[in-house]
């Protein structure tokens, strides 16, 4: 049996390891990272999520049922780790002996920049709003510095951002040709909107540049197990009818993405319609500003671009299996919003210190020499006094026949 425990700790160690890397994905259910048993005393650790993806940090006895060999067992201890925007990073020892570094997750950002020339305007009240828009934008990722580094909460697994450029025509992408999705650089990302960013003539679909950002992220953000957050740079124009802009905050509220709106254009633009994008965010639980300047801009991120907590738990408790030298088993079965999730981990008695087993064999031995040799000795015995009897009594017949 310790050779078994050698080989499940050696296998274990390899999933933690793929987990480890594999940290940027949501998990589905129970993700086991790491098991020991150790006779009577069992051990599993393990992180949970939803069917979305999303970590469950809240986890109670109630939705736990411990099973060993189809048998309840209600003695157990549930201990937990919770990595979060207050300590984002935590290095967990697994009981594997190897360390799981626990990370809350960073939000994944959508960035719809309505890129236009329209909205630069014209005649009197044209100005650089482009340029503004931008320079919003940057505010919002990277901090003040030189160089300035990346605004983050969650610095072990950053946020990840894309750009939405909304289009004159169908046939255009939404994406700008050198950044196709999302990506944790934010230079990157600063870089594309320096010199790479497709500026639009004319007419630009805004809703319908959201709606694909909203889907996107929202997406986005279920892979990664982390929150949605769409930002829109725009003067809010767009042929618009109520049932649309309706239908567009019942999507953004149905997807769990929260809208954050800068209204940057020309006063006319903003005066007609940032009413909309202030209802837009106010009303997904986001937040408006109107043309927004390097601190209300990055203070925009810090109120509501929040990093999704993680929790690592460990359960523990004494086996009661004996040793019939049978596969045994124990079974965590636990509810989670849709469903019920289940792990088995097999189970053999290797006894321990306290409850020493000996072999049959050693059994036997044990028994000769308590008993047999005893016996034998006083059969010997018994036998030499009898045998001594005899010969005495031999030796006067003979003396007498003289």
């Amino acid at each position: 049996m310790q050779r078994g425990l050698v080989i499940i700790s050696v296998v274990l160690s390899l999933l933690v390891g793929t987990s480890v890397a594999a940290q940027s994905t949501g998990c589905r259910g129970i993700e086991v990272l790491a098991a020991q048993v150790a006779f009577p005393k069992v051990t599993v650790q393990f992180r949970l999520c939803d069917q979305q993806g999303n970590p469950i940090v809240d986890l109670n006895r109630g939705a736990i049922r411990l099973l060993e060999d189809g048998a309840a067992v209600a003695d157990y201890t549930l201990d937990s780790q919770i990595a979060s925007v207050d300590q984002p990073i935590l290095n967990v020892p697994l009981v594997s002996g190897a360390q799981y570094p626990l990370t809350a997750i960073g939000a994944s950002i959508g960035i719809v920049f309505d890129a236009s020339q329209l909205l630069n305007g014209s005649g009197a009240d044209v100005r650089d709003n482009i340029g503004a828009g931008r320079q919003a934008i940057e505010a919002f990722l990277l901090e003040m510095g030189d160089p300035p580094p990346p605004r983050t909460k969650s610095p072990a697994n950053p946020e990840r951002v894309a750009l939405f450029i909304p289009v004159e025509q169908p046939s255009q992408s939404l994406f700008p040709s050198s950044l196709p999705g999302f990506t944790q650089d934010r230079y990157a990302v600063i870089n594309t909107l320096r010199q790479d960013l497709p500026i639009r003539q004319g007419k630009t679909s805004l809703a319908a540049a959201i709606q694909t950002a909203i889907d996107a992220t929202a997406r986005d953000a279920r892979q990664n197990g982390g929150n949605a957050i769409v930002l829109v740079v725009s003067d809010g124009g767009d042929a618009l009818t109520g049932d649309t802009f309706n239908s567009l905050i019942a999507y953004a509220n149905q997807q769990n993405v929260k809208v954050i709106a800068f209204g940057i254009g020309t006063d006319k633009a903003l005066s007609n319609n940032g009413f909309r994008l202030k209802q837009l965010a106010e009303s997904t639980g986001g937040i408006y500003f109107e043309r927004p300047g390097e601190v209300e801009a990055g203070q925009a991120f810090l109120s509501l671009v929040q990093p999704q907590p993680t929790a690592l738990y460990t359960l523990t408790y004494n086996s009661r299996i004996i040793d019939d030298g049978k596969d045994h088993s124990m079974t965590l079965e636990i509810s989670i919003p849709g469903g019920t999730q289940n792990y088995t981990l097999p189970l053999r008695y290797n006894g321990t210190a306290t409850t020493v087993l000996v072999p049959l064999h050693d059994v036997l031995v044990r028994q000769y020499l308590i008993f047999a040799l005893p016996i034998a000795i006083l059969v010997s015995f018994v036998l030499q006094l009898a045998m001594g009897g005899f010969a005495g009594s031999g030796a006067a017949n003979t003396t007498t026949k003289r």
